[in-house]
Order: structure tokens, then C-alpha cells, then sequence
């Protein structure tokens, strides 16, 4: 909140507050350029936030006016524009991956892909996803696969970068009381403080070279790790593809694989390999929590300060892994027949993988239709909260989740009591969102399945499983995307677009309507429970 500092001959009473309100506004414009008109917040402006802060990183809570004098030679960017660009952005990715896949050479000899299975797969891989209706190992050449690759790290990566930037553009004056680009993407403004002028297009150009050399990096270092292993039992040029593959696909959150389907399931005989198994899972949880959450860690060692979105993220994943396995070694069908041929450290990192996995990664090591429906069940719930938000995961997010549980246990302590956590308390413009989000992505999730039980014959529990992976780019599957006709696709497709892209869309849409109003309707209680 504001600290309005009273001097000795001002009274501090309804009357006066408004006049204490100028006084203090008109003490900055001695010390600050005036604020920009309202029409050129409209025009989605880029804020320039660290020209004129000094030491802004050591005081996460202050966010002052900017410099806004360099700023006429600056791309512009309209609200109205941000949602559609992402949109149609993400689109052509799709449309250039379709182009591409339905060139023969894509495909084995032998083979024929449809224009809808092209579009299926490169959806898929653009929303770094994983479903297929063909078998990535055995129907794609090596062109075909290449061509996967790309298209999943530019989803990936793209996607990221992309928010970041539509964060940047969307032209909303970070306040003291919400800085509404990072909190609702990556959770505090000196996680990426990278230059001091990061509100210009250059210093956003510089924020998505740091993250495409981040995700390289990292994804080089799996290469490496998994290739070290992988040769002595593979020859060196195939080792060195198939590790490049998997590393980007862990890292990504993809779910593509090149072993399914291809007689050396599961992960070439190291699908219970301690090493391998450690190696992806780290990956996957370095994708998970994204960029923004590793730079706040990395930070902790030099400032001792981590952001709420930072902490809320790796608590949920901690959580989420330790409840998830707990589930799994209650399946006693699991232990007994599935994985009864290994040994009980080799069950328990199956087990670890799986979970993480879940989290909107898909690498499948074992065969999901053999575990009980209550695995099955939680696998599910995992699948839709997902991952951290700005990451390669998908899902309602980590972030939306725990706003939502910290919401739920102020409300459940009565009286007045705000959102907290950490010592931090949570914005109500956040709750709205996360409110808005959790609604709209349950809403689509059953009016999806519902549509598609009506078109396809099968089991509604599988069918729903597949709805929710589509929604929560997830990539796991019971079998049924393989039994859908070309509308049933479509619709998993579209399923798959909407939920790369909804929930950030979402907190965009709801920012651009944000509007002071001197119109207060009367309240009036409404029952519930």
C-alpha cells in the first residue's frame, strides 16, 4: 500500500484525505517528469521501468514512474492487438509445421499422412503437446522427425519469449499494489532484470536472447548426459540423435518420443535406468518451472530474496511429486503385475518419472492402461494443474492453483483475513484472474468431452483423460486420440491450441478491460453452499 507520510500540520480525517492525496502527487512532479496522458497508456506504450530506479531489484515492493523520453522511437503494440498476435502468431507455426510434414520426404516409404493428421501433429508439437495419431519412430523419416524437433523447440521456446514480450507491450502502468505483467507470468519484476532499460524493444530482444541461451544451454548439457550413456550400448552418431531428441523434447515438455512403437520401448532399454530416468526428470522439472523461476533461484545466492510466484512453484512441485507418488505405491496392481519384474528401486523411479511426467511432460515409460483408475485419476488432476506459468508446461498453472488455495484458506478462516503466503498478500485482481482462469479452462475441459462422447464410442473416463492431456499439453494418453475420426481430431487439436494459449489470453483480455470507473453498484449477498 501507499505510505502517505503526514507532516505536523496536516490532520489526518476523511475531510482532508483527499487534499493529503494531491500533496503528495504534487511533491513527486517536483522530483518525476509528469505521468503520461491516458491516451498513450492506451496506445500500449512500452514501459521503460528501470531508467530511473536505482537498487530496484533489492525493493521488489516499489515500482516507480518512468523515463519515458526515449520512448517515440519504440514499436507500439495496441491491447487489442497483443491477444490476436499470439494468436495468429502461433498459428502460422502450425500452418508452416503442416507445409512441411506433408512433403514425402517426411515421411517412410510407404507411408501416407492425411492433411489433418499433418495439422494434428504439427499442433501437437508447436503446443509442445505430444498426442499423435501416427507413430513418431516408425511413420516419420528422419526429415519427418527433424522437422518435429524444430517445431516443438520454436513452441517452446517461442512461447516464452512471446509471453514475456505481449507481457511488456500490453501497456499497463505497473502500480504499487500489482506489477500485472510479472505477477500473473513470472512472478516478480527482478526476475528478469536483466538490463536497465528492459522496457524497450532492444532490452526485450536481449531478455529473449538470455532465455533462448538459457534453454539451449541446459538442453546441451542433457544431450551430453544422456548421449554419455546412451553410446555404450548404441552406436555413437545414433546415440548422439536420439539423446539431441529426448533432450529436447524432456526439457520442453514435449512428449514426443523415439522409442514408442519402435520394438526398443521403453527408452531403449533404459526406461528403468537410474541414470536416464534422473537425467529427463531433470529436464522436464527445469522446463516445468521455467525461465523465470531459475533466475529468481539463481538470484537467491546474491540477494537472499525469492519471489512469491517463485515460491509458490517450487512448493507445489514438491507437493504434487511427493502426493503423486504416495498414490502410486497404493497401486498394488501396479507393483505386483506391471512392474513386477524389477526390482523396488527401479519401481519407485518409474514411479518418480511417471509423476513428474504428468506434469505436462507425456514421456510414457509404461503403459498407462495397466495402472488403476485411481492412478489414473490423480495422473489426471496433475495433468490440469500442470506447470509453472511462462514455462514449457501447460495446464491451469502452479500459479493459479496455489492463488486459488491460498484464497480458499483466507475465506475458510473468516472475518477479513487476506490472501497470504510467504508474508506476502496476494492482489484480489490476481483471485479475479485465477477465478476466471480455473472457470474457463474447467468449463472448456467438460463442454470438449461432452461434445466428443456424443460423436465417439468409448469409455467417458478415457475419453476425458484425452481431453484433459490435449488441454494441459501433456502428451499422456489411454489409447483413444488413435480412434478419433478427422473431427475428432479437430476438435483435439483445437483443444491443444486453446490450451497453450487460453489461459495467457485470458489474463491479457481481462488486463485491457481493467478501466477506472466512478460507477459503484449497491452489493447484494448471494446464497451459497
Amino acid at each position: 500500500m501507499r505510505d502517505f507520510r503526514l507532516g505536523s500540520n496536516q490532520i489526518c480525517d476523511a475531510n482532508s484525505r483527499p487534499a493529503l492525496v494531491m500533496n503528495h502527487r504534487s511533491e513527486q512532479s517536483s522530483s518525476q517528469e509528469p505521468p503520461t496522458s491516458a491516451d498513450e497508456d492506451s496506445e500500449g506504450i512500452l514501459l521503460k521501468l528501470g531508467a530511473d530506479q536505482k537498487e530496484s531489484s533489492d525493493q521488489p515492493g516499489l515500482a516507480r514512474g518512468a523515463d519515458r523520453s526515449g520512448e517515440a522511437a519504440d514499436h507500439r503494440l495496441s491491447r487489442a492487438q497483443a491477444p490476436r498476435l499470439l494468436i495468429l502468431g502461433f498459428a502460422g507455426i502450425i500452418l508452416l509445421g503442416t507445409l512441411l510434414l506433408k512433403i514425402p520426404a517426411a515421411t517412410t516409404p510407404g507411408v501416407s499422412i492425411s492433411w489433418m493428421e499433418a495439422v494434428f501433429t504439427s499442433t501437437s508439437a508447436v503446443t509442445v503437446t505430444g498426442l499423435g495419431v501416427l507413430t513418431t519412430a516408425t511413420d516419420f523419416s528422419r526429415f519427418g522427425q527433424l522437422i518435429i524437433l524444430v517445431l516443438l523447440q520454436v513452441g517452446g521456446v517461442g512461447f516464452i519469449a512471446f509471453s514475456v514480450l505481449l507481457f511488456r507491450l500490453v501497456g499497463r502502468r505497473v502500480t504499487l499494489n500489482e506489477r500485472f505483467l510479472i505477477q500473473q507470468s513470472l512472478g516478480a519484476e527482478r526476475q528478469f532484470n536483466l538490463t536497465r532499460n528492459w522496457g524497450r524493444l532492444g532490452s526485450v530482444a536481449n531478455l529473449a536472447l538470455y532465455i533462448l541461451v538459457v534453454t539451449v544451454s541446459i538442453e546441451a548439457v542433457g544431450t551430453l548426459l544422456l548421449w554419455l550413456r546412451w553410446r555404450t550400448e548404441l552406436p555413437d552418431g545414433e546415440a548422439l540423435w536420439l539423446a539431441l531428441f529426448h533432450a529436447v523434447s524432456s526439457y520442453c515438455n514435449a512428449g514426443f518420443d523415439l522409442f514408442a512403437g519402435s520394438g526398443r520401448a521403453p527408452v531403449f532399454g533404459f526406461g528403468a535406468d537410474y541414470y536416464t530416468l534422473a537425467v529427463m526428470s531433470a529436464l522436464i522439472i527445469l522446463g516445468g518451472v521455467g525461465v523465470a523461476v531459475l533466475y529468481d533461484v539463481v538470484s537467491f545466492f546474491r540477494n537472499r530474496m525469492l519471489a512469491l510466484n517463485t515460491r509458490i512453484t517450487l512448493g507445489l512441485t514438491a507437493v504434487l511429486l511427493v502426493l503423486g507418488l504416495a498414490v502410486m505405491l497404493l497401486d498394488r496392481h501396479l507393483y505386483e503385475v506391471t512392474l513386477a519384474a524389477h526390482s523396488l528401486g527401479e519401481q519407485i523411479a518409474i514411479s518418480v518419472f511417471t509423476v513428474i511426467s504428468a506434469r505436462t511432460a507425456g514421456l510414457t515409460i509404461l503403459s498407462l492402461e495397466e495402472l488403476s483408475q485411481s492412478t489414473q485419476l490423480m495422473l489426471l488432476f496433475w495433468m490440469f494443474v500442470g506447470g509453472a506459468p511462462a514455462s514449457m508446461a501447460g495446464g491451469v498453472t502452479t500459479s493459479t492453483f496455489g492463488v486459488l488455495l491460498i484464497s480458499a484458506l483466507a475465506t475458510a478462516k473468516g472475518g477479513n483475513n487476506q490472501a497470504v503466503a510467504f508474508g506476502r498478500s496476494v492482489p484480489r485482481e490476481t483471485l479475479n484472474k485465477a477465478v476466471a482462469i480455473m472457470t474457463v479452462s474447467t468449463l472448456l475441459v467438460a463442454a470438449v468431452t461432452i461434445v466428443l462422447s456424443l460423436f465417439a464410442q468409448g469409455d467417458i473416463f478415457a475419453l476425458g483423460f484425452e481431453v484433459v492431456s490435449a488441454f494441459a499439453n501433456a502428451g499422456y494418453s489411454l489409447g483413444f486420440t488413435h480412434k478419433l475420426d478427422a473431427w475428432g481430431q479437430a476438435v483435439i487439436a483445437f483443444t491443444m491450441f486453446w490450451g497453450r494459449l487460453g489461459p495467457l489470453t485470458i489474463v491479457i483480455a481481462l488486463a485491457q478491460r481493467e478501466r477506472p470507473s466512478l460507477l459503484q453498484y449497491p452489493e447484494e449477498p448471494v446464497i451459497l453452499g
